[in-house]
């Protein structure tokens, strides 16, 4: 390509280290990353800018540090990727340059954020922009000609994330949840309690998340914080199901990562879920807000421990995962900068 695309790398701490938007950026080498400044010095400006500006961002979550980097890719000329932009696409929207955004949020969400008539203002300053999940593009669409709105899938990282063989027969199941984003608690509370009371300690359940301190917790329930890349891999090998009941979605880390991992999961039919499980046997969908039927789903699946469906299950959680191997997505994401060097 005859211009580098500048892309803005936001490292979102709550992510493994092969998890994450940004390791989209490992499979498109003609970008140049736009990080936030790292000497102290302007560190220090950026904060004090950051303070006097935060009040004219209206988006909810804007940390000094992807303010900086707003600012870098701002600064710079020739075609950009602003990848979170619902954290990030502001000050830049003024940039000098063709300018591509991914937003992440699901469209209830980003309603809240700002009203329909700043979304409209804030897209037509994007050349192009890339949602996750359906109902996304549906409601950008809205806002700018249909062309330039592209639905791309999240990724994931199908070398880091993979299967291994299946738990002994002597080993209790394990029933993992992983996150924190948009998880419906009140399902995965009622969800824990019935496994408990059907299966007491013949069962293990384990929770995989930030701000654990936060809520409380079935006593059966084993909560986990912190934990590194490849304990959270043994974990999603381990475990008979991943129980993600949600809230609201587009693309979902954990659903991702579990699939890759060869484990089916128990997800809620919400937003984009089924756009990236499909309706094949890898992964189970409930109702939103429907409790019986998650528990009845996760049931399903530790019933077929150690028989030819569940390994059929397996297979198909990491055939379906490989759809979303970060090359195949970063071709795809390679076909929107195209676009943007065509407007040079």
């Amino acid at each position: 390509m005859p211009h580098t695309v500048i892309a803005s790398a936001v490292r979102v701490p709550w992510h493994s280290h092969h998890g994450g938007y940004d390791r989209l950026l490992d499979y498109l080498p003609e970008t140049e990353r736009i990080t936030a400044p790292q000497g102290i010095t302007s560190q220090k400006i950026a904060a004090v800018a950051h303070r006097w500006l935060r009040r004219r961002c209206p988006l909810p979550f804007y940390p000094a540090e992807h303010f900086a980097t707003d600012v870098r890719v701002l600064s710079r000329r020739g075609p950009a990727h602003v990848l979170y932009g619902d954290e990030q696409f502001w000050f830049s929207r003024h940039r000098p340059g063709p300018t591509a955004v991914t937003y992440h949020q699901p469209p209830a969400h980003l309603t809240r954020f700002m009203p329909a008539t700043n979304w409209r203002r804030l897209s037509a300053h994007a050349s192009q922009i890339i949602t996750l999940a359906p109902d996304q593009r549906a409601f950008f669409a809205d806002h700018l000609p249909e062309e330039r709105v592209h639905l791309i899938p999240h990724g994931i990282d199908t070398a880091a994330f993979t299967p291994a063989g299946v738990p002994e027969p002597d080993t209790r199941p394990l029933v993992l949840t992983v996150g924190w984003w948009l998880r419906d608690w009140d399902v995965l509370d009622t969800v824990h309690d019935q496994l408990h009371q059907r299966h007491d300690n013949d069962i293990e359940l384990v929770v995989v998340t930030r701000q654990a301190d936060q809520r409380t917790w079935h006593p059966a329930v084993h909560v986990l914080e912190g934990i590194s890349e490849l304990t959270l891999t043994r974990l999603y090998r381990q475990a008979a199901a991943v129980l993600l009941p949600l809230t609201d979605a587009t693309a979902n880390n954990a659903l991702l990562e579990a699939l890759a991992c060869g484990t089916p999961v128990v997800a809620t039919d919400t937003g984009g879920i089924s756009y990236y499980t499909g309706y094949g046997p890898a992964t189970l969908l409930a109702p939103p807000g429907d409790a019986a039927a998650a528990a009845e789903a996760v049931e399903t699946l530790l019933g077929e421990l150690g028989t030819a469906a569940h390994a059929a299950r397996r297979a198909a959680a990491r055939e379906r995962a490989e759809l979303f191997a970060w090359p195949r997505i970063a071709e795809q994401v390679r076909a929107v900068y195209r676009l943007l060097e065509d407007e040079q």
